[in-house]
């Protein structure tokens, strides 16, 4: 019999540190996929100082930044007589106590500006601050920020807690924080300040802003159907100085007409921001009528969809029960970016695991109700102190109720749907015809209107008042306990029968220090489940070579 051969010292050697790396490796990842969401400590870890410093200086999440505009009285006059303009006028800043001179500021909104035109007791717009517009200046970086007014929103949280999902899902989000504005030394209301996605924003999250970015309009939107030619694609707007049209088209291409879509679509990223509005019932999104609030991001013909505009989020739509696997507002099949994805199998099983890791992690219910009373302790006395106010301190009371009542339905509603318990998809006509949800209604917001909002439906309403009609309707009636705004009368077209849908709750979010790092800084460590593949590589290697060395043919 032929003596087997024995391995020599130094491969014995070698073997044993590929095992050491391959156990390492296995137990890093083991670790890391086994934490449901971010430390603060380790978020702040991943993120570079200049990050950090943005976030305390420009952004920061624990406190309320005053944003102090000084502008000549009657240039701010003119801004608001004729908003719809949405012309800069110059104005010095004064934002969390740094001053700059010669800034850009001016109206901003699409349904929020029509809106407020309309009222006849308020002039509380959306302001975009322009730090560039003059002067060649920026603020840690960040061109122009949003102030946004909370528009349909009485809790005052729908947008930054999706925001917040957003960042603890591994999105590219943008900054965001809560302000309170004062003009020419007079305090003129509590809003939301939003990051514009624009240079910095880009390459913080992508490393660089040489791609070309496209913006679906507030006018006709796009739901990303097969054209054949760019002119045809009217609500998709270059928002880039540069944009290359034939990587738009081939991607448009390839996700109708082909099944390469790896090959034109950040398919991860598309599949969490599905599933970012789709638990969160968010129809004013490319999943809506609308089809907009969305971005386009290629870089070396490679598109990546960005989340925006989430004030009607977590219950802006009324009731909860959306079908996951069909969370669009109409048909499924005139949402290919929808569609295409979930039939492949696989897809599918990806999209049904993110957002069980949202329910678990993010949207868990202790951590959801933990950080809803947090953010309430926070924003509370701003609140009440608000002077240009949509809605009375009693109805915010109110929203924040409806925010946790949302989400307790909703997330049992998709709970079910994941094990199998109640249907994930119905027909292919979307998630319901009689009000969004397979039929459990999200129409009844139109009843909670801020004063003077307007009562005509579609003439008070141009960019929303077709918002799924059907589900104006057949919507179900807002929570017991609240009601409309004195002498409030329920509109009578779209959105559950008004202009504005109901402006209670936003979503929750659990306890803080969830925001994820940011998809390229989570690339630049590596993924728990990247660790975990290299060190089992590692191990198999291992085991090749021993078998190799003690069984050698």
């Amino acid at each position: 019999m032929k003596a087997k051969a024995r391995p020599s010292g130094l491969l014995l050697g070698f073997c044993s540190l590929l095992l050491m790396l391959g156990l390492s490796g296995c137990a890093a990842g083991g670790a890391s996929s086994g934490v449901s969401g971010s430390s603060a400590a380790d978020e702040a870890a991943a993120k570079s100082e200049e990050e950090q410093k943005l976030d305390e200086t420009v952004f920061p999440k624990d406190k309320v930044v005053d944003v102090k505009i000084t502008i000549d009285e009657d240039d701010f006059q003119n801004m608001l007589d004729n908003a719809g303009a949405e012309e800069y006028m110059g104005a010095s800043i004064e934002y969390n106590g740094q001053t700059f001179e010669h800034v850009g500021i001016r109206t901003k909104g699409n349904l929020s500006l029509n809106s407020v035109v309309r009222m006849e007791d308020s002039d509380r717009y959306s302001f975009k601050i322009s730090f560039d517009e003059y002067v060649n200046q920026t603020f840690e970086g960040i061109s122009k920020i949003n102030l946004n007014n909370n528009y349909s929103d009485a809790s005052y949280m729908r947008e930054f807690l999706s925001y917040e999902l957003a960042e603890a899902m591994g999105l590219p989000t943008p900054k965001y924080s809560y302000v309170n504005v004062y003009v020419n030394g007079e305090l003129w209301g509590f809003y939301l300040a939003v990051e514009q996605i624009g240079d910095a924003y880009l390459e913080r999250n992508f490393g660089d802003a040489n791609g070309s970015l496209y913006k679906a309009n507030g006018g006709s939107g796009s739901e990303l159907n097969w054209l054949e030619t760019i002119d045809s694609y009217a609500g998709l707007d270059l928002k880039s100085d540069k944009g290359d049209d034939e990587a738009l088209l081939a991607m448009l291409d390839e996700l109708n007409n082909g099944t390469d879509y790896d090959s034109v679509l950040d398919v991860e990223e598309a599949l969490k921001f599905i599933a970012l509005n789709a638990v969160s019932g968010n129809f004013d999104s490319y999943l809506g009528q609308n089809k907009h609030n969305y971005y386009l991001y290629e870089r070396e013909g490679i598109f990546s969809i960005l989340p925006w505009d989430y004030n009607m989020s977590f219950g802006g739509f009324g009731g909860s029960g959306v079908l996951i696997d069909e969370p669009t507002s109409g048909a499924l099949a005139d949402r290919p970016l929808v569609a295409k994805l979930l039939q492949v199998e696989a897809y599918k099983e990806q999209y049904h695991r993110i957002i069980a890791d949202m329910l678990d992690g993010y949207l868990a219910e202790a951590n959801f109700e933990a950080r809803v009373a947090e953010l309430k302790q926070m924003i509370s006395s701003y609140v009440e102190a608000d002077p240009s106010a949509f809605y009375t301190y009693d109805q915010y009371e109110q929203g924040i109720a409806q925010v946790v009542s949302f989400h307790a339905e909703q997330t049992a509603s998709v709970r079910q749907q994941l094990d199998g318990t109640i249907a994930s998809s119905g027909d292919g006509s979307g998630s319901g015809t009689g009000g969004f949800g397979g039929g459990r209604g999200m129409g009844g917001g139109g009843q909670n209107m801020p004063p003077d909002a307007g009562q005509g439906g579609e003439a008070d309403a141009p960019a929303m008042a077709q918002q799924d009609g059907a589900a104006a309707q057949g919507g179900q009636a807002p929570p017991d306990g609240f009601a409309p705004p004195d002498g409030q009368m329920p509109g009578q077209g779209g959105f559950g029968g008004g202009m504005r849908p109901d402006r209670d709750g936003g979503m929750g979010g659990m306890g803080g220090g969830f925001g994820a790092p940011g998809a390229q800084a989570a690339a630049a460590q590596g993924s728990p489940q990247e660790a975990a593949a290299a060190g089992i590589a590692i191990v198999i290697l291992l085991l090749a070579c021993v078998l190799v060395v003690f069984y050698k043919r």
